[in-house]
């Protein structure tokens, strides 16, 4: 078993269990979203050795999602389907995606054209499981978090909240993004979860240094710089 671990993220659940079902027989590690905004969501807590999305998911574009994918991570492979004959092609190479299957009654080629994205590509393991901004480090498969060295605990939520501003670093992230991503697209209360989280979380990454690092944008939302410290 080679443990290549594929993000899949497809609105129709027939065939997100048929292309989960064939990839698991080729011994891949499948996380299966049938949102986007739940591929994104596991896209920031886990690394993968490919993304397979549909075109056309329920809560958004899989264009956007793939474009998403690719400002984060560059080098990762992003293949999209589609069993709509209409998509344009030029939208989804536009998107950063690296290759683009029609899905037909047989999803054979979907099987080869993985294998052979996933054979090209070698996660570099310290880059893909560690994350940083400046002096803060993330280690997402121990899930410890230090700044400066220092051993800083977090809460769950807390872990995801600040992976999710480290990937996104030096760009303002509104409050429902934050908040779609943290707790899911019905997120009720946005507003007061976002605000109390960003605040428990400021105290435990920035009380004791000298620099901040979580800044409020007001009317926008919220930036984690890339070089705080």
């Amino acid at each position: 078993m080679h443990g290549k671990r594929i993000l899949l993220t497809e609105g129709e659940k027939i065939v997100a269990d048929k292309i989960f079902n064939l990839l698991v027989q080729e011994n891949y590690r499948v996380d299966l979203a049938l949102e986007g905004n739940i591929g994104q969501r596991l896209f920031n807590q886990h690394a993968y050795d490919l993304a397979l999305i549909d075109f056309g998911l329920p809560d958004m574009s899989g264009c956007d999602l793939c474009q998403y994918i690719r400002n984060t991570n560059s080098s990762m492979p992003v293949m999209m389907v589609s069993s709509e004959a209409a998509v344009r092609k030029i939208e989804v190479f536009q998107a950063g995606a690296d290759d683009y299957v029609f899905l037909s009654e047989d999803f054979r080629e979907l099987v080869m054209r993985v294998k052979v994205l996933t054979k090209r590509y070698l996660r570099p393991f310290v880059r893909e499981n560690l994350i940083a901004a400046g002096d803060i480090l993330v280690d997402l498969d121990s899930r410890e978090v230090r700044r400066d060295g220092q051993m800083i605990l977090l809460s769950a939520r807390e872990f995801l909240l600040l992976q999710f501003l480290i990937r996104n670093k030096n760009r303002i992230v509104s409050r429902d993004e934050i908040a779609s991503n943290i707790w899911g697209k019905g997120c009720c209360d946005k507003e007061r979860r976002v605000a109390a989280f960003i605040n428990s979380l400021r105290k435990k990454i920035e009380d004791g240094f000298s620099q901040k690092c979580i800044y409020t944008v007001t009317g926008k939302g919220y930036v984690l710089t890339g070089n705080p410290g």
